[in-house]
C-alpha cells in the first residue's frame, strides 16, 4: 500500500487464504480500515474463485498493493513464502484471509517488537461469531519447560498444545498484560524479518498443520523471543452458521484439510524434532477428517430446505455424505500433485 503520510512502512502484512474465501473481502476491508500505521501489503492468490479473484485484481489496481496469484493451491506455509520472498521491511506480518481487526493492531504489534526486542510477536486472538469477545488464544506453550524440551533426546520430547484462556469471554478476564509466550497461531503475527536469517524461510515440509509451533519452536531454538500483547486485537471468523461456508469454498477447503496433508504434516513435525508418538499424535492421526465432516458434509446438509435446521437430519446424514466427501477430497488431492508435478517437470525443461 502506498501510505497516507511521509512515514517509510517497517511492516510487510502478507495475507493467505486460511480455509476458504466467503470472507475475504469483509477481511481486506477490514485490515485497510482498522490498520493507523503504513504498511505494504502482499496479497497472495490461491485457489481463488474467479469472482473474488477480479475483486481483487480491482483493489490491487485501485489501493496499490502487491497481488501473487498462482493457478493451483498453494499449502499455507509456501503461500507465506511467496510474501515472505517479497517483504523489504522490518517485519513481516502473516494474516489469514478470514480474520477482523481492531483499531490499533499493527501499531500494538510493532510497539512491542521494538521495546522487547522480540522476533515474533502474536496479538489477543479471538474467534466468532462475536467480534473481539471470545478469546482464541492468548499466548500459549508447546511444553511445559522449553529448556527442559530441548534437552530432552530425540524421541523422548512431548507436545503440550496448550492455549492460554482458550473460549474465555474478555470481560470476565482479568486484564491482560505483555509477556513472554511459548506459541501463537497463524492467524496473525508479527515476525522480525532478520530471524529468517537463523531459521531459514517457513518450513514447506508443514504442508497443513502445526506449522505455528514449528516456527516458534525454531525461533526459541536460535535464541529468539516470542511475546503476546493484548494491546493488539483480532478476531478469526471460523465457520459457522453466520459465517457459513460456500459451495465455492469447497474445493480449496477439501484439499487443505485433507487427511494426505494433515498426516504428511504431523510426521515430518515428529521427524524434524524428535517427538514422541504420544497420546497426542494417536489423537490426531485418528481424527484426520473432522474438518471435512464439519466443514463439509454438514454444511451441504445444512443447506438443505427446512431439515437442514434439524441437527439429527444432519448427524444422520453426514454418515452417508462424508463418504463422498472423503472420495472428492481424493480425487482434488490426486490433481493437485499431478499439477504440481507437471508445473515442476516444466520449471526443469525451461
Amino acid at each position: 500500500m502506498t501510505p497516507t503520510n511521509d512515514e517509510t512502512p517497517r511492516a510487510t502484512i502478507v495475507v493467505t487464504p486460511r480455509e476458504r474465501f466467503g470472507l475475504a473481502r469483509q477481511s481486506l476491508e477490514s485490515l485497510f480500515a482498522e490498520t493507523d500505521t503504513p504498511f505494504d501489503l502482499v496479497y497472495v492468490d490461491s485457489g481463488t474463485p474467479r469472482k473474488l479473484k477480479t475483486w481483487l485484481e480491482e483493489q490491487s489496481k485501485e489501493r496499490g498493493f502487491t497481488l501473487a496469484s498462482f493457478p493451483s493451491i498453494l499449502p499455507p506455509n509456501r503461500a507465506r513464502n511467496v510474501g515472505l520472498e517479497r517483504a523489504k521491511t522490518d517485519y513481516v506480518v502473516f494474516v489469514d484471509n478470514d480474520v477482523i481487526f481492531s483499531k490499533g493492531w499493527l501499531s500494538a504489534l510493532i510497539e512491542c517488537a521494538d521495546e522487547e526486542g522480540a522476533d515474533v510477536v502474536a496479538p489477543l486472538t479471538c474467534e466468532g461469531p462475536e467480534v473481539h469477545a471470545v478469546v482464541h488464544q492468548a499466548g500459549g506453550a508447546y511444553a511445559q519447560d522449553k529448556d527442559d524440551f530441548f534437552a530432552r533426546p530425540r524421541g523422548e520430547r512431548a507436545i503440550v498444545d496448550q492455549m492460554t484462556h482458550h473460549k474465555e469471554r474478555r470481560e470476565a478476564l482479568p486484564a491482560l498484560e505483555r509477556q513472554e509466550t511459548g506459541v501463537c497461531e497463524f492467524h496473525c503475527v508479527l515476525v522480525r524479518r532478520s530471524v529468517f536469517d537463523k531459521i531459514g524461510p517457513l518450513d514447506e515440509g508443514m504442508v497443513a498443520t502445526k506449522e505455528h509451533m514449528d516456527l516458534c519452536m525454531s525461533v526459541h531454538q536460535a535464541g529468539g523471543k516470542v511475546f503476546f500483547e493484548p494491546k493488539s486485537v483480532i478476531t478469526y471468523l471460523f465457520p459457522t452458521r453466520q459465517h457459513a461456508m460456500q459451495i465455492a469454498d469447497f474445493p480449496f477447503f477439501l484439499v487443505r484439510w485433507s487427511p494426505e496433508w494433515q498426516r504428511a504434516s504431523l510426521d515430518h513435525f515428529r521427524e524434524k524434532w524428535g517427538l514422541a508418538e504420544d497420546e497426542y499424535f494417536r489423537s490426531r492421526y485418528s481424527k484426520l477428517g473432522w474438518r471435512r465432516r464439519e466443514g463439509v458434509s454438514k454444511t451441504l446438509l445444512k443447506k438443505a430446505p427446512v431439515l437442514g435446521k434439524n441437527r439429527k437430519f444432519v448427524e444422520f446424514g453426514a454418515k452417508f455424505v462424508d463418504p463422498l466427501a472423503a472420495c472428492a477430497a481424493k480425487a482434488l488431492v490426486w490433481q493437485q500433485a499431478r499439477t504440481e508435478g507437471k508445473a515442476r517437470r516444466t520449471q526443469s525443461a525451461g
